[in-house]
């Protein structure tokens, strides 16, 4: 296994130590540290964030220089909800996606990329220390401050909402790339998660296993959120997409747009981390 990195000096000692090496590369349309790091490998597993110039134009380049270095399996950075029933517009943040996986269709003569549909981060859920920030002044439901712990519920309270920690996004995707024969080289779409929980029973769990009580608020219908969501992004402007689309995360999920179907879990041998355990294994959040 190796990596590539802007900032190789990031990485802990300790994961340095398990790779065949690290390729910096200076931007994402660096192509010599893309072959470099591409050159006789197997499987890629894109982990770029959600911007939409990585989304689309740095995915293309590194599926092109995996294709060049002879790789069987590409899984696309896509740890999102499912944008499938989705048309370009209805949100902003993975029209990404849509435009990378039908560019791929068309461009990619070898490799047919893998998408895993994991729901929302946990990690950005609760707003850990150093992840995106998805608390309610970012529109999100979380509050992540120290003195009082709040969530905002929009809708029904009872809307189980589809989670995965980072440590098991990252186990279904070595999962993926591990499938046998064609499974792990014709791609398609998994979905996946670590639990499947309404922000009530999020709550709960928190309160027994901190001994800390959350306060939760019902701040609106969904029709509200709908218009909220909506009124911001007029007053807005595309560019300035992070300002408004916590409104449309939070939509999608309680409107039952991204209502998740069946789970993977099973067929790629990951179980997911109960949130009880997860907690635990996150003092800090």
């Amino acid at each position: 296994m190796r990596a590539l990195a802007r900032h190789p000096e990031k990485i802990p000692a300790k994961i340095c130590a398990q790779l065949d090496r690290i390729v910096r590369s200076n931007s994402y349309y660096d192509i010599a540290a893309l072959d470099a790091a591409c050159e006789g490998i197997d499987a890629v597993i894109c982990a770029y964030n959600g911007i939409p110039e990585l989304q689309v134009e740095g995915q293309l380049f590194l599926l092109r220089a995996a294709e060049r270095g002879g790789a069987r399996i590409y899984v696309s950075a896509s740890w999102n909800a499912d944008w499938r029933g989705q048309k370009l517009g209805d949100h902003d943040s993975y029209d990404g996606y849509h435009c990378f996986n039908r560019l791929a269709q068309f461009a990619s003569a070898k490799l047919r990329p893998h998408f895993i549909f994991c729901g929302i981060l946990a990690e950005v859920l609760f707003s850990a220390p150093g992840r995106v920030s998805f608390s309610p002044a970012n529109h999100g439901v979380w509050d992540p401050n120290p003195e009082e712990k709040r969530v905002e519920i929009w809708g029904e309270p009872g809307v189980k909402w589809h989670w995965t920690s980072e440590g098991d996004a990252a186990e279904f995707a070595a999962a993926i790339i591990d499938q046998p024969g064609d499974v792990a080289t014709k791609g398609g779409f998994w979905t996946v998660c670590s639990g499947y929980d309404s922000l009530q029973d999020i709550a709960r769990i928190y309160e027994n296993i901190r001994g800390k009580p959350v306060k939760v608020e019902h701040v609106g219908t969904v029709e509200e959120l709908r218009e909220k969501a909506l009124a911001a992004r007029t007053s807005s402007h595309p560019t300035r997409l992070w300002d408004y689309i916590g409104y449309f995360y939070v939509l999608y999920i309680v409107d039952g747009t991204w209502t998740p179907a069946a789970f993977d879990n099973e067929k790629l041998g990951v179980k997911g981390t109960p949130l009880e355990e997860f907690f635990k294994q996150n003092p800090d959040i």
